[in-house]
């Protein structure tokens, strides 16, 4: 059911010096210090373990024992006594639980009185739960607002994990650490045409399957130099439309959409008949935001986006959006100024509306009352107000102006 691992200042760093990574370490440093329990977040493969071992390594119970249960082996009718047994067994050092998702509903009520309880019983006891970014955003959503891994969000401290994907300037140094580290993988070599191919994957199990991947490399290929056309002819899955044929690369680049048309499709709030309508009444559409920065996007805040987009009408916060998109809260608010040109406020603001909009031209009988609140407004008054200043006219003339054309 458990294993128990005795830790040492020398817990495996982590590799690479990607800003995503630098972030990771900063968390952990501050988390590590405070007795709260921890969740952390990341897709199969991220490093949810290792975040674990470098919590409890850095934390006052680096000198105690590190127990790891793993949930889904857990019995179904003992939940609560086999987290208590756990708990006796670890005493003043680290629990972590992982797959804590696996948790039935009966095994999650039993759990939740107990737990509540363990840090007036066993105050220097480090508790340390894990998810995946998918069970986590379910749990967020509306059909599992209820569900154990919504009741941590508000018990616990949260840890993301970064994807290779999101840090995948670290491959470089992962490929190397891994060529010192396996002796099967010593004489790897990858052209830089391969190495770039490897760059641009989007990697779905991560640091593992990177692992993996260069293990089955070092035994398939006859060669000890790897070009892109023996990696593509191994792992033909890698060769997306995006990938230039091997022949006539010379350094491949991942390719990455620009935001601007994602964005610009959420909070674009006016169209060829609201200018012209304005355009007779002589008045003037509210301007759209400034066109986003044109750099590349960035995941944290696609997955943002389409979180509020789907959600919009529930009263979010930047907090709860950042936990899904897994990044700090200050951080989403860096990447919606840079990239969407607007505040996460604004931003939401401007979904709400376009949706208000769409309600109010599909049925000439709407009531603004009505659809203040299907949109997620709570205040009449302050929705009538920051409809106007959009738009270029109030909810209901605009309804109006769509009925008579």
């Amino acid at each position: 059911m458990s294993t128990v691992l005795k830790l040492t200042p020398a817990v495996q760093p982590w590799i690479g010096t990607s800003d995503a990574l630098f972030k990771l370490n900063q968390q952990i440093n501050q988390l590590a210090h405070c007795n709260l329990p921890v969740h952390i977040i990341g897709e199969p493969g991220s490093g949810k373990h290792l975040a674990a071992c470098h919590l409890h390594n850095l934390g006052k119970a680096s000198s105690e024992s590190l127990i790891v249960s793993n949930v889904a082996n857990w019995r179904e009718h003992c939940a609560a006594a086999q987290l208590e047994q756990l708990i006796a067994q670890t005493q003043n050092g680290s629990l972590y639980l992982k797959n804590i998702d696996m948790l039935s509903s009966a095994q999650a009520e039993s759990v939740k009185d107990y737990w509540l309880n363990i840090s007036t019983e066993y105050p220097t006891l480090r508790l340390i739960t894990s998810t995946t970014r998918e069970k986590q955003a379910e749990a967020l959503g509306q059909s599992q607002q209820h569900s154990f891994l919504s009741w941590l969000h508000y018990h616990c401290l949260e840890l993301c994990v970064p994807s290779l994907h999101e840090r995948k300037e670290d491959i470089d140094a992962l490929v190397k650490h891994y060529r010192g580290a396996c002796q099967h993988i010593a004489d790897l070599q990858l052209h830089p045409q391969a190495l770039e191919i490897l760059k641009a994957y989007n990697w779905p199990h991560n640091v593992k399957q990177l692992k993996r991947c260069l293990d089955k490399l070092s035994f398939l290929s006859n060669q000890q130099a790897v070009s892109s056309q023996t990696l593509l002819s191994i792992f033909p899955a890698m060769h997306t439309e995006a990938t230039p044929n091997p022949m006539a690369m010379h350094v491949l680049k991942p390719v990455e959409p620009s935001l601007t048309e994602e964005v610009q499709s959420l909070i674009q709030c006016n169209d060829e008949h609201d200018l012209l309508v304005a355009e007779q009444r002589g008045e003037a559409i509210a301007a759209t935001p400034a066109t986003p920065h044109p750099h590349k996007s960035h995941p944290a805040l696609i997955r943002a986006l389409q979180f509020v987009d789907k959600n919009f009408e529930k009263p979010l916060s930047l907090s709860e959006v950042a936990s899904y998109a897994c990044v700090s809260p200050s951080h989403l608010s860096f990447l919606f100024k840079r990239f969407v040109g607007q505040s996460f406020k604004q931003t939401l603001l401007r979904i709400r509306i376009k949706r208000a909009m769409v309600l109010l031209r599909e049925d000439p009988y709407s009531q603004v009352t009505e659809v203040c609140d299907d949109v997620g407004f709570s205040d009449l008054s302050f929705f009538v107000r920051k409809f106007k200043s959009v738009v270029g006219v109030s909810p209901g003339v605009y309804r109006d102006q769509r009925t008579k054309h």
